[in-house]
């Protein structure tokens, strides 16, 4: 990422996230329990009643009654505090790449990731994450995304993240950092995670349009930043996007106390694309990692009808919104043959013996012709004197 990226991805994240940067406090010590204590200052932040557009958008209260994602996912990021409210109980102690464990967040866009994913329901706010039932497993690798000095050691770090988050179990590993160079130690854990059967999903925003990794590699779920009026120019992708997901305008939790905040940042579109990974993962446990995505992207809102039609990808938004009901719950061809669970037959009661009922049926059946017979001529003139006059 150059220089220019980084202070558009600084400017980016002080104005839409309104978190001030802590600068000077260090990563703490292995012996140190991370979430014992506190580096982030927004602590008194407002609890926000109203959810964002995106969660409306994706609506994933539809798809609770049958799932809520009971899967991990690591977010590679800057931490992920457990002391925020939303999210106590669901954050892992994790890994500091500098040393000791990952569950406080100095700067918070790891920690607003996290609740986008993972966020429990609440009383007094609408907010929630797409995938409660989710546990996290938080990654630092930086307590501040805009250091300039970040970039030529961020491969290498991307790369450990990675291969930790494996080691951890992680099925889903959420990153919405990027780095223009095609490191081969960023390439080969990458290949390491999806010989595992674990899912990437990285960012494929670039604003200076150079190649974004390891969004570029195949295998490697690409998400694109969506606003509320739609997707961003196709120049600002440095890979191509499979799916898009809501970025700006958000809500999201805070590292301390059950406050929120608005925020706005591209790389925090990999959250609900996780969290939908997660959904599936756990309703469909028997799904590969590369069935997974080809339902996230079946199931995707179509770019346009056409492109939907046609499964061909948007410059901007790829195969379209991620749907994360639609994902759990559609049912087609080419789904349940890998994934419908196997139907149940009903047990029915052994046939009765029908002969006795036959017989008795015969009877009566005798004896009725046998009344016709006698009763007939009766009948037919009593009906022929009642016939209308004239008839």
């Amino acid at each position: 990422m150059t220089p220019r990226t980084r202070r558009t991805v600084a400017a980016g994240l002080v104005l839409g996230f309104a978190v001030n940067i802590l600068v000077g406090l260090s990563p703490f010590p292995p012996s140190t329990p991370a979430a014992a204590a506190s580096c982030s200052a927004n602590a008194d932040a407002p609890v926000i009643a109203a959810p964002s557009w995106g969660q409306q958008r994706m609506g994933p209260e539809r798809a609770w009654p049958r799932t809520t994602g009971d899967v991990v996912v690591a977010v590679v990021d800057t931490g992920v505090s457990a002391r925020t409210a939303s999210l106590v109980g669901a954050v892992l102690p994790g890994s500091n790449l500098d040393g000791g464990r990952g569950d406080a967040d100095c700067f918070g866009r790891g920690t607003f990731i996290a609740s986008l994913i993972a966020g429990r329901v609440l009383d007094g706010t609408a907010f929630a994450g797409v995938a409660p039932g989710a546990t996290i497993l938080p990654i630092r690798v930086t307590d501040d995304p805009s250091d300039f000095q970040l970039d030529a050691k961020l491969p290498g770090l991307l790369a450990s993240a990675i291969n930790t988050s494996v080691s951890a179990g992680a099925r889903v590993i959420a990153i919405p950092l990027t780095t223009s160079r095609a490191d081969e130690s960023l390439r080969n854990a990458v290949n390491a995670a999806i010989r595992k059967d674990v899912l990437i999903v990285a960012s494929a925003a670039n604003y200076d349009g150079a190649p974004t990794f390891p969004a570029q590699w195949d295998g490697v779920l690409s998400v694109a930043p969506l606003t509320p009026s739609g997707g961003v120019d196709a120049s600002k992708m440095g890979a191509e996007p499979d799916l898009a997901s809501p970025s700006s305008d958000l809500i999201g939790a805070v590292p301390d106390g059950a406050g929120h905040i608005a925020g706005s940042d591209d790389g925090v579109a990999v959250g609900y694309v996780a969290a939908a990974a997660a959904l599936v993962m756990d309703e469909y446990p028997d799904l590969s990692v590369k069935e997974v995505m080809a339902r996230l992207l079946d199931t995707a809102d179509g770019a346009s009808a056409s492109s939907s039609m046609e499964g061909t990808r948007d410059s901007s938004l790829g195969f379209g919104v991620v749907n994360p009901f639609a994902a759990v719950a559609r049912l087609d061809s080419d789904v349940t043959a890998i994934s419908a669970p196997a139907v149940t037959a009903l047990a029915l009661p052994p046939k009765p013996d029908e002969r006795p009922v036959n017989l008795a049926l015969a009877i009566a059946l005798g004896a009725l012709v046998a009344a016709v017979l006698v009763v007939g001529p009766t009948v037919g003139v009593v009906l022929s004197r009642r016939k209308p006059v004239g008839e």
